[in-house]
């Protein structure tokens, strides 16, 4: 808006100024006519010669292209009305006295005054206004044509003007709107000029200082962050060490007292119930041998041996396998050496790092009782053979007499057999029976570690 109220303000100036110029060329132009036309027809005037003055209107009318010249005298009486033969447009008249004097341009008047005694006469010409509408409508032409021209070079200089200050403020807001979604890559074009460029310089300056601050935040919360997760694993070692040992605490106190209630336990089942199946044994010794007495007394030794069995597994010393197999080698020898078997006892040094709960102890020495109890009764065997050694899946314990068996006694086994069974299943294993090709009878117990 203000470069084409500019434009037209100058327009008019100039448009103005040329047309004044043209006013002016036509006046000077209309008096150097009627300044000739007056010095050519004094003379005539004076003298009163009609046909001068109109051989002086004909060449006027000819050279100057007028349309109409009048020569009226000092009366004022009409001497010479001369036309053009076509007249042309407008016209503009200039009236001139004619004087017997060298005529003064500036007693050129409209209506000069006929009245003076020098005054010879006027003369009136009509000028032609073609050639100045002509000028005025070129000057017209000219001057709209610079202002459009003007005008076309001015909005040409303010869209690449524009152009130029509105990249480079787009290229400032991108930048400003990457920056602001923490992009410290971004860098503004530096496309501007002046005042602007300087601007974009230092909005890339302010950039690089913001992405050197980031970097250097960056690497401090890295820092510490790393410096509080090493504390956190630290605090978190800690704890864990600490409920590690609140938990072998509570499991040492756990065993503490399952020790001291188990040790109870044992007393009470040896100064109690081992206390009262011993003096049964000794009062029924004072009693008549009969077969009676035979059959209590074997029962009430049955039952002190299961006692002694049971206070036997929930012995802390025990807790070993290799120890629970020694006391049950120490407590089946006699037995063995009193029926005149052999044993050919074999443990592997494994079995000494096997530790054992007090119910497995207790399966395992029912099953190895049975074991026995079946050989001593019915294989009548003459040796016995025991091997406790680790194997792929666990340990193992084989036990192989070279008595009687038949192994169609196993298609209807008896409470014994499948009890053995039954306690190899809770402790995870198996049990298996069979005949070697030697003879006599195999068990083979697999126990897990």
């Amino acid at each position: 808006m203000p470069l084409l109220l500019t434009i037209a303000v100058i327009t008019l100036f100039i448009l103005f100024e040329v047309l004044d110029n043209i006013e002016s060329e036509v006046v000077k132009r209309g008096e150097s006519i009627a300044n000739q036309a007056s010095i050519m027809s004094e003379f005539p005037l004076y003298t009163g010669d009609v046909d001068a003055l109109k051989n002086v209107a004909d060449l006027m009318i000819k050279t100057h292209d007028l349309a109409y010249i009048r020569f009226i005298d000092s009366t004022g009486q009409l001497l010479i009305h001369e036309k053009a033969f076509r007249q042309k447009g407008d016209l503009r008249e200039f009236n001139f006295p004619v004087r017997t004097q060298a005529p003064n341009l500036d007693d050129f008047r409209a209506t000069p005054p006929i009245n003076t005694a020098d005054d010879l006469g006027i003369i009136e010409i009509g000028l032609n206004n073609n050639s100045a509408e002509a000028q005025r409508f070129q000057a017209y032409t000219k001057v709209l044509g610079i202002a459009f021209i003007a005008l076309l070079l001015g909005c040409l200089f303010v869209y690449l003007f524009s152009r130029k200050l509105t990249n480079a403020i787009s290229s400032l807001i991108s930048s400003a709107h990457r920056l602001e979604q923490r992009d410290f890559s971004v860098r503004s074009h530096e496309n501007g000029s002046g005042e602007l460029l300087k601007f974009q310089r230092t909005f890339n300056k302010m950039i690089d200082s913001l992405q050197q601050n980031d970097a250097d935040l960056q690497e401090k919360v890295s820092a510490a962050t790393a410096s509080l997760n090493y504390t956190v694993s630290q605090l978190s070692e800690k704890n864990t060490a600490l409920a590690q040992q609140r938990q072998e605490t509570i499991d040492l106190e756990r065993s503490k007292a399952i020790l001291e209630e188990r040790e109870r336990i044992m007393r009470d089942m040896h100064d109690g119930i081992g206390g009262q199946l011993v003096a049964s044994l000794a009062l029924l010794e004072r009693e008549q041998d009969s077969q009676i007495k035979q059959n209590i007394y074997t029962v009430l030794t049955e039952c002190l041996n299961d006692l002694r069995l049971i206070i036997h597994s929930l012995s802390m010393q025990n807790s070993v396998l290799s120890s629970l197999l020694a006391d049950f080698k120490y407590r089946t020898s006699r037995k063995l050496e009193q029926l005149d078997i052999e044993l050919d006892w074999h443990v592997d040094d494994k079995a000494e790092q096997l530790n054992i709960k007090p119910q497995t102890g207790l399966h395992l020495l029912r099953i190895l009782q049975e074991a026995f109890t079946n050989i001593l009764k019915h294989a009548k065997a003459s040796s016995i053979e025991f091997s406790a050694k680790q194997s792929p899946h666990g340990f193992q314990i084989l036990i192989q007499d070279n008595g009687q068996f038949t192994p169609d006694s196993l298609k209807s086994p008896g409470h014994g057999i499948s009890n053995m069974k039954t306690r190899a299943k809770q402790l995870g294993g198996s049990l298996n029976i069979e005949q070697p090709a030697s003879g006599g009878c195999r068990i083979i117990l697999s126990i897990p570690d």
